[in-house]
């Protein structure tokens, strides 16, 4: 592949021609630094538009520098696939991270995909200017500021670990009444006036009907900066970057697809009941694995109330209800993975 893709490409035409060729590409000039200049530019390939239909729901975007002696940031926007794995559907490269540069990406994000309404959450750290986008763009998704971040940001404004190590619990707990609970009053304060009005985006127990896929971070998106830029150089030129990074996407998506297909060939033996195994059968390791998790969870679980359309589950003080005909949970996990939880596994092993 390496000598069909090299073979006549080297202008900046010729490769921006080549990539059209395997995708879409979308360029923007302005009059800044200097007249007619190349400010941004993004780029996904025919196979990349299609895993995003195939996985829409949750959308991780970051960006990273050091790629290429232009200087310019390169942003990725991934999706998670039902191995769990984050897979890039679109690369955008700008001179600045301004608002109106992440507003750019997101716009030819949509046009590039044609329909971005499935998307229900973005993943990101907590830069203004991708919160601002993502609420102008995509107002009708969620936006979950990864956890990481968040408590970095948090450590930053205390020395005492004690309290470190609270503020951090803060962002995980699943109780709200945790974070309402008493603190010292200094951090108080900076909570109050920096974070609580915006809690939804960062605290796991105002945002338990968002879906995430179990991920809170943006872990994926710089674990796959980190890959990309082993084979890129801060010499080269835009261009060439792009074509390294159209190359090293090329070969990933291959051997992830290899990876896929052997998996999906292997039998595996579950420890659980007979009555899930083609359940089971029809996810792939990943799903089951998790699936296999909650079922092992499920004794923490008791019937507290059953009718014709509803079993309501009373767990750890909290009421949870499963609706039979839609085949859905208000637990948390279900909410943010939307795999089957084990409420759902208890009603299922309750039939006749």
């Amino acid at each position: 592949m390496k000598a069909a893709v090299n073979k006549g490409i080297s202008s900046r035409r010729d490769i921006f021609e080549f990539l059209k060729s395997r995708g879409k590409l979308m360029e923007y000039y302005s009059d800044e630094p200097i007249r007619n200049s190349l400010t941004r530019i993004c780029f996904a390939t025919y196979e990349q538009m299609e895993l995003y239909k195939q996985f829409p729901e949750v959308v991780g975007i970051d960006s990273t520098y050091n790629t290429n002696k232009g200087k310019y940031s390169l942003f990725q926007l991934l999706v998670t696939d039902n191995f769990g794995r984050g897979r890039p559907v679109l690369f955008a490269w700008t001179r600045k991270e301004f608002k109106r540069d992440v507003v750019w990406i997101l716009d030819c994000f949509r046009q590039i995909m044609e329909d971005t309404s499935k998307t229900e959450s973005f993943i990101m750290d907590c830069a203004q200017a991708e919160i601002a986008a993502v609420k102008l763009t995509h107002r009708q998704a969620h936006i979950v500021l990864c956890s990481f971040h968040v408590c970095r940001a948090f450590c930053r404004k205390t020395r005492n670990p004690i309290v470190k190590n609270y503020l951090c619990r803060l962002v995980q707990c699943k109780r709200r009444s945790e974070v309402i609970s008493r603190l010292d009053a200094n951090v108080s304060q900076y909570l109050q006036r920096r974070w609580m009005h915006r809690r939804e985006l960062w605290a796991a127990c105002f945002r338990d009907n968002v879906l995430t896929f179990g991920n809170d971070t943006n872990n994926r998106v710089e674990s796959s900066h980190k890959q990309m830029k082993r084979f890129l150089q801060r010499s080269d030129s835009l261009h060439k970057s792009m074509l390294k990074v159209y190359k090293w996407h090329k070969r990933s998506f291959s051997i992830i697809q290899q990876e896929a297909n052997i998996a999906q060939s292997r039998c595996f033996t579950y420890p659980c009941s007979q009555s899930l195994i083609p359940i089971i059968r029809l996810l792939t390791p990943y799903a089951a694995r998790k699936v296999i998790r909650e079922y092992q969870l499920r004794r923490w679980a008791t019937v507290e109330f059953e009718s014709v359309d509803y079993v309501f589950f009373k767990e750890n003080g909290k009421t949870v209800q499963v609706d039979l005909s839609a085949c859905t949970c208000t637990c948390f996990t279900f909410q943010t993975c939307r795999y089957p939880c084990r409420h759902l596994l208890l009603v299922h092993l309750r039939k006749p």
